[in-house]
């Protein structure tokens, strides 16, 4: 039977502390760089296999240079899991759904514009007095906060179309590109 000695403990508690570091460090700045969405959580599943399979190679490779060192890489793989589902799961919590509404009217059109966060979408849509289809979507994109101000961004047949929300007005619609007082839905 091996033993191991103090100063073998200081090293693999050195290493394993080390090892901690830089798992939390990456997995906060991994799903930080996802900014995972409240309603496909689910696809956490889809990244801890990558987490599983890099500590197993990490371990496997250690396994030939230091036996003991690549123990810590083995015990790490559940460790990640675990720092992995925390930093998701605090995302979702910390980054709650919302949706803001607005109406506006054009040419006795009835009209509303979405704007979401997390994730950060918009859509505008006909209201249609008819219960059987009382919406109908007329442009869906995504949304980008700059300043004070939110570009709406959408792609139709490869090109990019940008309107912009600024102070309760919509400015760049293509029916009318003037500015569009909106009436906020409270």
């Amino acid at each position: 039977m091996l033993k191991i000695t103090k100063s073998e403990i200081k090293l693999l508690t050195g290493i394993g502390v080390l090892i901690l570091v830089v798992d939390i460090l990456l997995m906060k700045y991994w799903v930080e760089t996802i900014k995972p969405d409240p309603f496909i959580s689910f696809t956490a599943k889809s990244y801890r296999p990558y987490i599983f399979i890099g500590n197993i190679i990490i371990g496997f490779f250690t396994f030939f240079v230091k036996k003991r060192i690549s123990i810590l890489f083995i015990a790490n793989t559940i460790v990640c899991y675990l720092i992995f589902s925390f930093f998701w799961n605090s995302w979702i919590e910390n980054h709650p759904y919302s949706q803001t509404n607005y109406h506006f009217k054009i040419k006795n059109r009835n009209l509303r514009l979405d704007i979401s966060e997390n994730p950060n979408t918009y859509g505008i849509y006909e209201l249609n007095p008819n219960p059987t289809d009382s919406l109908k979507i007329i442009e869906m994109g995504m949304n980008e906060k700059k300043g004070d101000s939110i570009i709406l961004k959408w792609w139709k047949q490869g090109e990019n179309f940008e309107m912009y929300f600024y102070n309760n007005k919509l400015i760049g619609f293509p029916e009318n590109p003037k500015e569009i007082e909106l009436k906020k839905e409270e």
